[in-house]
């Protein structure tokens, strides 16, 4: 690529305060961004900027399981309780809000009429398979069922396989069993469970038996897991369970499971690989020596586990879909989330780390059509609820919240919470973060300066499950009050955040550019959370639009251990060298420079010249 040397070196102090605060636009899982973004982009990049979500992508829920058939659709179950439901949707980073379905509900007697776990979807054969643990509601008495498709539309209907009981699936033992999955390998299908070994719960294990269809098990169990490591041995009763087969491009086999108790903080995932050819061959599978999937405490991650592999809507990108708990100590409170995975060069699976709940990701290829870096503002006031002024509410400690608190038992007419704010006098977007486990909308009602109140809706995605609502306000005085206080049944308040609709500062995170010789790692002190890690020839490129040609002030937050310094291009123009000084890693400052954009469609290449560098995010403001 041929570039041109131009232009003078500047190098500026940054002289506006950045307010470092993940953001979301929508409070939907989907989001859309800045319409500035999406108007005549061009035709260099897509037709847009690319969208992003935010997890969790189904608010309350357990032991997901999605697949994808041939009409292009996605179908997900998870544990219900009392009966199977699928939900249907064309995206994944939308299933949680896709069409519904209860597909199946046992009758009153049945002895599978309740504790229904963990149900997963196969189609073989032309038919769709629901396998799911269950028990008349006593849960040491689980064993596994499942259920035939009498076509080939996984809404069913569903019927028991004919000659079986109640469609119960069992090997000669009769065990306690849950988790159910199907592998097939070389045109032969086997049952892969987690079960006791004896008649008493003291530890799950992994087995694994061969099957003549999809409803029998024709042959003896054979463990290939048991709970042995440290990692695996938080909480008893000890436990392997919610085994996942993985296939890699090349056909070896992979058992992803769960391990340690459900309900702690250390609920993990293990894995398996089958080393021969046959998987009935106990000494075939070797087991991982450390968890590949675990819990990330500086992003208030804890409990990651019991989860499903699937492809995006175009087939190039694997994601890993799991649950986790809501907060720390949360027990089987918990949600639905999913990410992006890579492979290794061995040609095992990297699921990486698990991303905070606040982290912006990129929507699954294929999801949208655009290939612009989103923007998204540069300056952004928040405030905590728990540091407002409460009446007839409460204060409740949670780590689940921004700030390590929520207000919630906003229950009566006169509760509230009051924000004392003191931003410069304009037009805001007012986003309140919420929790609503009502089932159904809620509300509360805000008011400004003791103007009149507007109603602020509130979807329901389960209590502890922190999404965004938002309205329009104008704060005219130098202080300014604003009140939340009881609407339409119940929600709880996380924080408040304050967007000036006169952005002139606009952030692009690091992350979400075209990274070459780069990579992503999770940091809890940047501002999507997440970081760039860049080498001596790596390189960096922001694909963006502006609405105005001219010079702007463009910052780069960075870190690093040596001075280090990077050549700036915008549109393969050279633009200038850019200078680091030593910072300290994860000591985070900022270096700017002027460049000159043109209107619509630029791209700020950042390469490195010498040091490693950590990038955190770019943000652009135009000189007056």
């Amino acid at each position: 690529m041929k570039r041109k040397k131009s232009g003078k070196l500047k190098i500026a102090a940054l002289l506006i305060p950045i307010v470092l605060a993940a953001y979301p636009y929508d409070s939907s899982a989907s989001m859309k961004f800045s319409s500035e973004m999406k108007e005549n982009p061009g035709t260099a990049y897509g037709k847009q900027a690319f969208d992003l979500f935010q997890n969790p992508i189904v608010g309350d829920g357990a032991d997901p399981w999605i697949v994808k058939h041939s009409d292009g659709y996605y179908y997900y179950t998870n544990t219900t309780g009392n009966n199977i439901t699928i939900w249907k949707s064309k995206n994944l980073s939308d299933i949680g809000k896709g069409e519904k379905k209860v597909v199946w509900k046992a009758a009153p007697d049945a002895p599978n009429r309740d504790a229904i776990w963990a149900p997963e979807m196969h189609f073989i054969n032309g038919k769709w398979y629901i396998y799911y643990a269950a028990s008349t509601g006593d849960s040491t008495k689980q064993r596994m069922y499942v259920l035939e498709s009498e076509g080939s539309d996984p809404f069913g209907p569903y019927h028991h396989p004919e000659g079986t009981y109640y469609g119960q699936i069992t090997d000669p033992t009769n065990k306690w069993a849950i988790d159910g999955t199907v592998l097939e390998l070389n045109d032969q299908l086997y049952f892969v469970w987690s079960g006791w070994e004896g008649d008493v719960n003291v530890s799950q294990q992994l087995y694994i038996a061969p099957m003549s269809n999809p409803w029998t098990i024709s042959g003896d169990r054979v463990e290939i897991s048991r709970p042995e490591l440290d990692w695996e041995l938080n909480g008893t009763p000890f436990i392997n369970e919610g085994p996942q087969v993985l296939q890699n491009k090349k056909g070896q086999v992979f058992i992803v499971y769960s391990a340690s108790g459900s309900w702690t903080n250390d609920y993990c995932l293990g894995m398996l690989t089958l080393t021969g050819d046959n998987p009935l061959n106990k000494d075939g599978w070797v087991k991982n020596p450390e968890p590949v999937f675990q819990k990330n405490p500086s992003v208030g991650v804890f409990g990651p586990g019991h989860n499903s592999f699937i492809k995006s809507p175009d087939g190039k990108e694997d994601w890993i879909v799991y649950h986790a708990a809501k907060f720390s100590g949360a027990g089987w409170n918990r949600n639905v989330r999913m990410q992006k995975f890579e492979w290794n060069k061995d040609g095992t699976p990297n699921f990486g780390v698990p991303v905070s709940v606040e982290t912006l990701q990129r929507v699954p290829s294929g999801e949208s059509e655009g290939r612009l870096v989103p923007s998204q503002p540069g300056v952004v006031y928040k405030y905590e609820a728990e540091e407002a002024k409460v009446n007839q509410a409460r204060i409740v400690k949670n780590t689940s919240a921004s700030g390590g608190g929520k207000v919630g038992n906003i229950d009566f007419a006169d509760s509230f919470v009051e924000f004392n704010v003191q931003v410069p006098k304009g037009d805001y977007t007012l986003k309140v973060r919420y929790g609503n486990g009502m089932g159904q909308t809620s509300s509360h009602y805000v008011s400004v300066n003791g103007g009149n109140a507007s109603e602020l809706l509130y979807e329901s995605y389960g209590w502890d499950t922190w999404k965004n609502a938002d309205m329009d306000v104008t704060l005219n005085q130098e202080q300014n009050v604003i009140r939340i206080s009881k609407g339409k049944l119940y929600a709880e308040i996380d924080s408040i955040e304050l967007i000036p609709k006169e952005t002139t500062i606009f952030r692009y995170e690091a992350e979400l550019a075209n990274l070459n010789k780069a990579k992503i790692a999770n940091d809890s002190l940047s501002t999507n959370f997440q970081k760039v890690e860049t080498s001596i020839d790596s390189h960096v490129r922001f694909p963006i639009k502006v609405a105005k040609a001219g010079t702007y002030d463009l910052k780069v937050r960075y870190s690093t251990e040596v001075p280090s310094s990077q050549s700036i291009f915008t549109n393969d123009d050279y633009a200038g060298l850019i200078h680091y000084s030593k910072t300290g890693k994860n000591n985070w400052q900022y270096s700017s420079i002027q460049v000159k954009l043109k209107e619509g469609i630029n791209n700020i290449t950042l390469e490195n010249g010498t040091g490693e560098i950590d990038l955190d995010h770019i943000t652009l403001t135009a000189n007056k």
